[in-house]
């Protein structure tokens, strides 16, 4: 009853956050008639570009992870199985983008233990990075956040630190394998090299939440500094979606979170048509990333893990 109980709980929530930020465009129709749209190629080419950056950098980073449990699997590869598993967190359920990312990965015979692993230090550090750009607007959210949220938010900087630390993390992931019956190769990189990957992180956040602000800026006439706020505001409300956690991809949660903070410089209705075009210009984004991923040349993985040693 439970599991069943969550797995509705997944398909509605979503589904109702979605049709309370519909009622609030709705709701403030002629504000978004009256706002100052507009089209700028140039800005939302620009956006693409910048955004791009954060698409390219964390396979990149989770490819470096993954390779550091004694595989080698190159970068064409990983890219490919990054970019197709991300697409499934948006199927209700929150195992199917591990699922297939697992799938997709054992054909370099890479184990579960070291792709959920890998995942798992990806995702971390990611989120860590999110902090940087979200610190701006953060400090404003806040006071508006669940308590739930709050707690999370203030507590996970220092648990992630204490999980992701090479000693920490292969004792505690070795330990659970071991449980699990599953083979276990300790991770082998340097505490300075995985804060290498964060910056990295950090980079790529960086220039998603410059895209984010160009696109803004592309379709919309907004104050100065409107649409830097909006880039700083999506950080701020992604990481509100990952740690929600019921959301499949954060659906609905961002999207609302987003407008509610982009209220305080736009009209509320434009600032929710705001999200929603984030989401599906986001979206955009990493399809065709998804698509070109298919043009990049195919590396066949070796006959055995004997021959790639």
């Amino acid at each position: 009853m439970i599991k069943s109980l969550a797995k509705a709980l997944k398909l509605l929530v979503p589904l109702i956050i979605a049709f309370f930020v519909g009622r609030v465009i709705h709701a403030n129709w002629q504000q978004v008639r009256e706002a100052e749209w507009q089209f700028s190629p140039l800005y939302l080419l620009g956006s693409f570009i910048l955004c791009s950056g954060w698409f390219l950098l964390r396979p990149l980073g989770w490819n470096i992870i993954l390779n550091r449990f004694g595989r080698h699997v190159p970068y064409t590869a990983v890219f490919r199985v990054y970019r197709q598993s991300e697409l499934s967190r948006y199927v209700p359920g929150a195992v199917w983008q591990f699922v297939s990312r697992i799938y997709l990965i054992k054909r370099w015979h890479v184990t579960a233990s070291a792709c959920m692993a890998a995942t798992i230090v990806d995702l971390v550090l990611a989120t860590l990075a999110a902090l940087i750009p979200a610190a701006w607007t953060l400090q404003e959210a806040f006071p508006g956040m669940q308590r739930y949220h709050q707690v999370v938010l203030i507590v996970f900087p220092v648990v992630s630190l204490l999980v992701v630390h090479p000693r920490a993390f292969n004792a505690w992931a070795g330990f659970l394998a071991e449980r699990l019956r599953q083979p276990w190769t300790p991770l082998q990189i340097t505490w300075p090299r995985l804060l290498g990957i964060w910056a990295m992180y950090v980079a790529g956040w960086l220039l998603m939440c410059g895209g984010v602000a160009m696109f803004a800026a592309g379709i919309l006439a907004m104050k100065p500094g409107g649409s830097m706020y909006l880039g700083s505001s999506y950080a701020v409300a992604w990481l509100i979606g990952t740690l929600t956690m019921i959301a499949p991809a954060g659906m609905g949660v961002r999207e609302g979170a987003l407008g509610i903070m982009l209220r305080r410089v736009i009209a509320e209705g434009p600032a929710f048509t705001i999200a929603v075009g984030v989401r599906f210009w986001v979206l955009l984004i990493e399809v065709s990333w998804f698509l070109l991923g298919g043009l990049l040349p195919s590396p066949e993985p070796p006959e055995s893990p004997e021959s790639d040693a």
